[in-house]
């Protein structure tokens, strides 16, 4: 991003690898690693990139290389010979990293830091505010009456605007999550700890002319689609067959295969997620390639659903942060081990407070819902399919639910609906319960519905919890409790 100014001194810009995919293709992410710069930061730096260079381009008004560094800037963080400067790619990552440095210390003085770990909501996006977030709102400026200053005092996206009406909001969004202690020189806990679970996606995965979402995760489709539950979001647009589908978050490919969904799976850097990608067309990615948010990693296919071209989403999180959070994790599908990249979708999952005390699976199979880069539409058909309602399936508004970078307590069953479509466990459980004894025609209804079995499969994983989890018996007694009323009033 280049600002006017004699100093241009935020005139810099990264220039996204010459990857599969990627929306610019001069310095790669591996040269900037090669070139010195932290891997974490590489990819945050990637990710916020707005133009075009290479390590020895130089522009109309004398910004040089991949950064951009306009004559006075370059001359502050790099006094030698502008030669010498476009010849040295670790001169120019040691530059960026200084004045990178320089503007988190001006944030850290105007107060922005306490900025950290509080949520923002904008576009129908919602993250936590983390280390990034503050240095990619930097790029507005760092100075305290600039867009970042009169958010900080107001909280309030609309006032935060700049010169051309973007929302510095939108910038807090999409840098949170990255690693950039190499420029803070602090060890961040990151979404985990701060509030989110995972990386949210950085943009939407496909053309969203006619984007819809055409089948829910979690459900029993037997007799429907393809036999047992769906571990999965569908997802398809007007584009059709062929068009791209995108990785929406940065990592490494950990699979891609010529199997019956011809599927692409990639990881984040920091190994806490995976996000897969089924039924493509085409593959344009291989094992081990690193990937950024605008990679192409397929093209959409029906290869193993003849005739039903679509996206098959699906996102997992590591099993050590989802044992963490008990039953706010909703429904999930453990996968064995880490070469384990399909959930059975014969089992009807596991509810979150099962989890608890419990050594963890390396990877669950969450609701992608929460994940994608803005809340979408599902076909009216869906939304009044009786066998999904049986199962607790609804969303009122008809929009997948909030973007919250954290798997929702999504259950599925009848009487836990949240005001935005969700799902809230524990009073959810406790509304459920109470029907249930309260009105013998609910238990009758429910004794000849699918929610039945998924009420029987909470019950019995909250009673083996509650054996295994010492640390947490009590609570997981009450639960326990609960649910298995629930198999006693529905048998």
């Amino acid at each position: 991003m280049r600002f006017a100014g004699t100093s241009f001194a935020r005139a810099f810009a990264l220039v996204l690898g010459a990857l599969p995919g990627a929306a610019i293709a001069q310095v790669s992410t591996v040269e900037l690693i090669n070139a010195g710069m932290p891997p974490g930061l590489a990819e945050f730096a990637s990710a916020v990139s707005s133009s075009e260079g290479d390590w020895d381009s130089v522009n109309q008004f004398g910004c040089a290389g991949a950064f951009q560094f306009c004559p006075d800037t370059r001359i502050r963080y790099h006094p030698s010979s502008l030669e010498s400067f476009l010849a040295s790619p670790t001169a120019q990552v040691s530059a960026y990293r200084r004045y990178m440095a320089d503007e988190w210390q001006l944030a850290r003085r105007n107060g922005f830091d306490e900025l950290i770990g509080s949520q923002v909501c904008w576009g129908g996006q919602c993250r936590t505010i983390t280390q990034s977030s503050i240095i990619k709102g930097c790029q507005f400026g760092c100075a305290y009456g600039g867009a970042l200053g009169r958010y900080h005092r107001t909280g309030d996206c609309d006032q935060a605007r700049d010169g051309n009406g973007v929302s510095v909001c939108t910038y807090l969004i999409r840098g949170a999550g990255y690693d950039v202690s190499g420029i803070t020189g602090q060890t961040e806990p990151g979404p985990v700890l701060a509030g989110g679970i995972g990386t949210c996606f950085d943009r939407d995965l496909m053309s969203t002319a006619g984007l819809r979402a055409t089948s829910p995760f979690g459900v029993d489709r037997t007799g429907r689609a393809s036999a047992g539950y769906h571990l999965g979001l569908d997802l398809a647009n007007n584009e059709g067959e062929g068009a791209h589908v995108y990785a929406g978050v940065p990592g490494t490919v950990v699979l891609s295969s010529a199997n019956r969904t011809n599927t692409v799976f990639v990881e984040t850097p920091d190994g806490r997620q995976r996000v897969g990608y089924l039924h493509g067309q085409a593959r344009r990615v291989a094992q081990g390639d690193v990937v950024l948010p605008d990679t192409v990693v397929i093209t959409q296919g029906d290869v193993g659903s003849p005739g039903a071209v679509h996206l098959h989403l699906e996102v997992h999180i590591s099993g050590e942060i989802m044992a963490s959070l008990g039953d706010a994790s909703g429904r999930v599908w453990p996968l064995e081990d880490r070469e384990t990249f399909f959930g059975a979708k014969a089992s009807s999952g596991l509810a979150g407070a099962s989890l608890e005390g419990a050594a963890p699976a390396p990877f669950y199979v969450v609701n992608p819902e929460t994940y994608l880069h803005r809340r979408i539409p599902f076909t009216a058909s869906i939304l009044s399919v009786e066998q999904y309602a049986r199962q607790g399936f609804t969303r009122p508004d008809g929009l997948t639910l909030e973007p919250t970078c954290a798997p929702g307590a999504d259950f599925l069953d009848g009487g836990m609906i949240s005001s935005n479509g969700g799902h809230n466990a524990m009073q959810g459980v406790t509304e459920f319960g109470g029907a249930l004894a309260a009105n013998p025609q609910t238990s009758a209804n429910m004794a000849s519905s699918d929610a039945r079995d998924a009420a029987i499969q909470y019950g019995l994983a909250a009673v083996g919890s509650a054996r295994s989890g010492s640390n947490n018996a009590a609570t997981m007694r009450s639960r326990a409790g609960v649910l298995s009323g629930l198999i006693l009033a529905g048998q």
